[in-house]
């Protein structure tokens, strides 16, 4: 009566191989960022560019300075605003499965991939690796490494505040411990009617970010500036699912 079991069950156990495997071989690889910037020095459009991206259902977690690297080595003002956009609506996403108690599992290509753009500028080839596939409770899996939770902040700063008191030459060190204290004001941008299913807009471009650098911006600065709009996102998304699931709990 077992082995009558057990044989009835392999048909079962043969298709759903077959259908992992088919899942598996049909799950393109991750486009690498150093063919976003090889076809942006080869004079690609922004539009053939930002094709190559959603086609290969790729997005990219970049730090704040990296979207100045970028536009340093010719990639274009749209391609920068598509690769951030393109993390924030991933990000969406993530936290959405997240709030429902579930996850993307440990999929590489499912989630952002974290970008290493140190020495582009001197002709090294940039480079990529998925997010970490574990995660820390209170947070949802597959963001970056440097995410930050937001945590309870009653008073908020806008990014023209921190442009402003970089123009100023307020100190590195006084700027990123403002943001560290306070909610970064813009957590997204606005696009008519705010509806539960519709994707919003990042509270602050890549191109913005580029050019905060072209300003004159520290780095450092940058990469704290896209940490608090991550930080200040996710927990707007948290508060907007909150309803769903397991997000509501802090």
């Amino acid at each position: 009566m077992y082995f009558r079991f057990v044989s009835r069950l392999m048909p079962v156990a043969v298709l759903a191989a077959a259908l992992y495997s088919t899942a598996c071989t049909a799950m393109r690889d991750p486009m690498p960022i150093a063919d976003v910037v090889k076809m942006s020095k080869e004079g690609d459009t922004p539009d053939s560019i930002g094709d190559a991206i959603r086609s290969s259902r790729t997005s990219y977690a970049l730090r704040g300075s990296d979207f100045g690297k970028l536009a340093a080595a010719g990639v274009p003002r749209e391609v920068l605003d598509e690769i951030q956009q393109g993390f924030a609506d991933d990000v969406d996403l993530i936290v959405r499965y997240w709030s429902g108690g579930e996850s993307m599992g440990r999929c590489i290509p499912c989630y952002p991939q974290q970008v290493n753009l140190a020495g582009l500028e001197t002709g090294a080839v940039a480079t990529q690796t998925p997010p970490p596939l574990r995660s820390p409770p209170g947070r949802p899996l597959g963001l970056p490494d440097w995410f930050r939770i937001q945590g309870f902040k009653p008073k908020a700063i806008t990014i023209e505040q921190v442009r402003q008191m970089a123009k100023a030459g307020t100190s590195e060190t006084e700027i990123i411990a403002a943001l560290r204290r306070n909610r970064l004001q813009e957590a997204f941008g606005s696009r008519g009617v705010l509806k539960l299913g519709s994707k919003l807009p990042a509270g602050i471009s890549g191109s913005k970010l580029a050019n905060l650098r072209a300003e004159g911006m520290t780095d450092a600065t940058l990469d704290e500036l896209q940490t608090s709009w991550l930080a200040s996102y996710v927990e707007f998304l948290r508060i907007r699912y909150m309803d769903i699931g397991k997000g509501a709990r802090p």
